[in-house]
């Protein structure tokens, strides 16, 4: 059994078309996990452009002036200083269209390093992504009780949505699970790649072209007679086929998941993995660091790939040319690209199970989805989970007596 998969992996390696493939994926992996860095730019306190490294180390300068403990004293009395600054009219000025912003000194000088900081503050006190900009009107009285606000805040929403008991005590009993006060730091290398995650779409795409011929090129090679004709043509050697699939899509999708998840890291640092999710958004449900949501993600990338290759395994068991394979899997894989999660309860849980919804990145434990199966309540990566295990043992089983039924013409 092992030569015989040694033998159909090589069979599979050495095809022109996986070399090219794979080769093609890897570079546009680096090319979209590389172009943030590429593209990022800041500005220091002057107001002068920094572009790559040198904007890299000037924010984590900044980031480490603001770094620590976020208790409520300290976000009582940042907020407290905005509020200060804000209410300067020296401070401020007028835009044509009416709109106040502060000046460039005090942009530069003070906000653009706190920006993502206060962010996270004004959209706990109101969730509506104004961020900073809700902060003038936070009372000084809230302002000391930003905990306190933020979890109440979080209890109205699961209590006004369109939950089930059982869902609403889940998340609720979720939340109640996050450390507080939070650690605040540096964590750009991390959140840079949960942001551009979803490019790895591609790799996924790439490694369905290049196993879609395993039973569809026999067919189209005539090769199928003699395979399925010798002594271990409906056994062993449909097995090796299956595994040899399985071990080439294993490999290239961890030397993938390793190159976009080095090269952020790489780039803007490796600091900052043991932060909290909620220093992102501190409606984040999830008690989970950047690091530990990271790797989260491409566990469930992995498990979304394995599915896919078996729908390809089956559809080239049942199909005589590898293209009609590829049209398969661009369909499954794209077409949920165009659409949208509306606010239709039922649509957009089936929406986040869609492949390429599935592996949207960090923005996903961003979202309260969930789903009451009657003795248990999963979150969305429960439930990715259960059903792309389902589908992969599914999908093999199909693909093997597929091609094992197949009737030689």
């Amino acid at each position: 059994m092992g030569e015989l998969i040694r033998s159909e992996f090589k069979k599979l390696c050495r095809r022109k078309l996986t070399v090219i493939v794979t080769v093609v994926c890897f570079l546009l992996t680096v090319l979209f996990f590389l172009l943030p860095f590429v593209q990022y730019v800041t500005w220091d306190v002057n107001g002068d452009r920094l572009s790559g490294s040198n904007a890299v180390s000037y924010r984590q300068e900044r980031y480490a002036e603001i770094s620590g403990t976020l208790t409520e004293d300290r976000i009582e009395n940042d907020i407290k200083e905005y509020q200060q600054i804000y209410s300067d009219p020296e401070n401020l000025i007028t835009e044509r269209g009416g709109e106040t912003s502060f000046t460039d000194e005090i942009y530069y000088g003070w906000l653009a390093q706190r920006t993502s900081y206060l962010n996270m503050i004004g959209n706990t006190y109101d969730h509506n992504e104004m961020g900073y900009l809700n902060i003038p009107s936070i009372s000084e009285d809230d302002a000391a009780r930003f905990y306190e606000i933020r979890n109440e805040n979080v209890k109205a929403y699961v209590e006004s949505s369109n939950f089930s008991d059982a869902e609403k005590e889940y998340w609720l009993s979720k939340n109640s699970r996050i450390t507080e006060p939070y650690e605040y730091g540096y964590p750009m290398g991390w959140s840079t790649f949960g942001d551009t995650f979803q490019m790895l779409v591609i790799c996924i795409l790439g490694i369905c072209i290049a196993v879609a011929p395993v039973f569809a090129g026999e067919y189209q090679s005539g090769t199928d007679a003699v395979i399925l004709s010798t002594r271990y043509g409906k056994s062993k050697l449909i097995n090796a086929k299956i595994i040899s699939a399985v071990l080439f899509g294993s490999a290239v999708f961890m030397i993938n998941a390793a190159a976009a998840l080095l090269l952020p890291l790489l780039t803007f640092g490796f600091q900052g993995g043991d932060l909290p999710l909620q220093i992102m958004d501190s409606f984040c449900p999830y008690a989970l660091t950047f690091s530990q949501a990271s790797f989260i993600l491409i566990g469930i990338a992995y498990l979304v790939m394995l599915a896919l290759l078996f729908v390809t395994l089956l559809c080239s068991a049942k199909m005589r040319s590898p293209f009609g394979v590829l049209v398969v899997d661009v369909v499954l894989i794209f077409l949920p690209i165009f659409l949208q999660p509306s606010s239709n309860y039922l649509w957009q849980r089936i929406y986040y199970l869609l492949p390429s919804s599935a592996i949207e990145g960090l923005s996903l434990f961003r979202l309260y989805l969930s789903y009451d199966v009657g003795f248990t309540v999963l979150d969305l990566f429960g439930a990715v989970s259960v059903i792309y295990l389902l589908a992969i043992l599914l999908f093999a089983s199909f693909a093997y007596r597929s091609f094992k039924k197949h009737q030689v013409k």
